[in-house]
């Protein structure tokens, strides 16, 4: 299973972000998006892969709140982030977030799993609009052919 994208936490999103975008651009790296407590980087004309995100450093004895790495692997369905999760919970992780679509953007299906040390674990399945359109578009335009081929016969008199 390929991985989707690694997030890093920082302590100053800014000067993070900098570093980055000068180590990496001679790898064609760019800022991709840019939130308030998360950037995104990826290769020109490619998704972001490399994230960074703002993380307060933890008190002495403190983990809970804090995120730590974060590293998200792509499944080749739901059914499979399904298994990904129950999987983490049964070995001893924490639930981080339940399978679902997520509201980043649409067909983004994921489920998170607190590591045992506190890292976020994400497994993927992301289905783009686009796509799910192209799936069904030979089915959807046969049987838009049909009716027309149908209509126009009609009206041409073969009587159909």
């Amino acid at each position: 299973m390929p991985l989707a994208h690694v997030s890093l936490p920082v302590s100053s999103l800014s000067e993070s972000t900098a570093f980055y975008t000068t180590l990496l651009a001679p790898l064609g790296y760019g800022i991709y998006l840019s939130l308030e407590e998360t950037v995104g980087m990826g290769p020109k004309y490619g998704a972001p892969d490399f994230w960074l995100h703002h993380c307060p450093k933890e008190k002495e004895g403190e983990k809970e709140g804090v995120s730590k790495t974060h590293i998200c692997f792509s499944a080749s369905s739901q059914k499979q982030v399904k298994a990904f999760y129950e999987a983490g919970l049964k070995a001893g992780g924490k639930d981080n977030g339940k399978p679902g679509e997520r509201n980043y953007t649409k067909g983004y299906y994921a489920a998170y799993v607190l590591d045992l040390d506190g890292n976020n674990v994400e497994c993927l399945y992301y289905q783009p609009l686009w796509l799910t359109a192209m799936q069904y578009a030979p089915s959807i335009l046969g049987a838009a052919a049909v009716g027309a081929v149908a209509w126009w016969g009609g009206n041409a008199g073969w009587g159909l």
